[in-house]
């Protein structure tokens, strides 16, 4: 009888051990993370990213909005923003970057911003085998991207701050709200020696056509092109725009007051931007567009006869 109620057992035990391989077999596996970076390169993760390198500040920025920032575990010089990012520890700067550092950390995601100057230790961590996501936005929409993608990667989609949606709700209101003003054509002042401004192909010119203006510089096929004092002067501007940085406006734009019948000196049009701001591929630069576009409205405000659009000749 003993004999029978223990068969009873070992096939019951039997039975069960099948049934739950069985059940382990059916469950599924944890689905790969897969997006597409903004050199086309596929990049797969079996899980959520833990340990996250980032090696721009706007890619800094963005993991923060995307909901990941308390997984950032370095980062490089001028990450500045958020307040929280000053916290994590830098490894040198987005073109030169200690790769020694990067291997001890053994971070399951690198993200970063290819240059001429880091492109071939940014090889030498992809034959590595580390998982590498390139940001490089060139327009409003790859920077949301760029911010949803990041949190797919993060598995954070639900900690996204601001939301999408708002982004997007923000540049709509200000095409609309711009799309029938009175166009000014405008020098955006990069650097003053030598005299450098940004081409067609910069985002800041994207900014100025959201607020119904357009770079006197936007045919030049140069990123930062460098331009002759007498090419802004006859090109007329109604605007010149220079950058505070860290809150403070540079003092060579008083420069341009000597050519007092320029359009933009004698209507009051040097304006100043926020390049801690706008000059980073970020949704902070995208909430702050409307403040671009309110300084130029109120030139645009004291200016009803703007000069006709030309390229001018650098």
């Amino acid at each position: 009888m003993r004999g029978m109620v223990l068969r009873g057992l070992v096939l019951r035990g039997m039975a069960g051990a099948a049934l739950a391989a069985a059940l382990f077999m059916a469950a599924p596996a944890a689905a790969q993370i897969t997006v597409t970076d903004d050199f086309d390169r596929t990049v797969t993760l079996a899980a959520p990213a833990q340990r996250i390198v980032s090696l721009a500040p706007h890619n800094t920025e963005n993991l923060f909005s995307a909901g990941a920032g308390a997984r950032v575990v370095a980062v490089v010089a001028h990450s500045d923003y958020p307040p929280a990012a000053l916290r994590i520890p830098s490894i040198g700067s987005h073109v030169q970057f200690n790769l020694e550092a990067l291997v001890a950390l053994n971070p399951d995601l690198v993200v970063a911003w290819e240059s001429a100057k880091n492109r071939e230790t940014m090889r030498k961590i992809e034959r590595l085998g580390y998982a590498v996501y390139y940001s490089e936005p060139r327009d409003f929409e790859d920077i949301i991207e760029n911010i949803e993608e990041l949190a797919q990667l993060a598995g954070s989609a639900a900690d996204i701050d601001p939301p999408v949606a708002a982004l997007r709700a923000e540049l709509a209101r200000l095409r609309a709200r711009y799309a029938d003003a009175a166009p000014l054509r405008v020098f955006y002042q990069v650097w003053n020696a030598p005299l450098m401004t940004l081409g067609g192909g910069h985002f800041i010119s994207r900014v100025l056509e959201v607020c119904g203006a357009r770079n006197i510089f936007a045919e030049s096929k140069i990123l930062a092109p460098r331009v002759s004092v007498e090419a802004v002067v006859r090109a007329d501007p109604d605007i010149i725009i220079g950058s505070r940085v860290h809150g403070r406006a540079s003092d060579d734009m008083a420069f341009w007051k000597k050519w007092r019948s320029m359009r933009a000196i004698a209507g009051d049009g040097i304006v100043f931007v926020d390049a801690d701001v706008m000059h980073r591929h970020t949704a902070r630069m995208i909430m702050g567009i409307g403040t671009v576009c309110e300084s130029i409205d109120q030139v645009r405000r004291g200016n009803s006869s703007p000069a006709p659009a030309s390229a001018p000749e650098q």
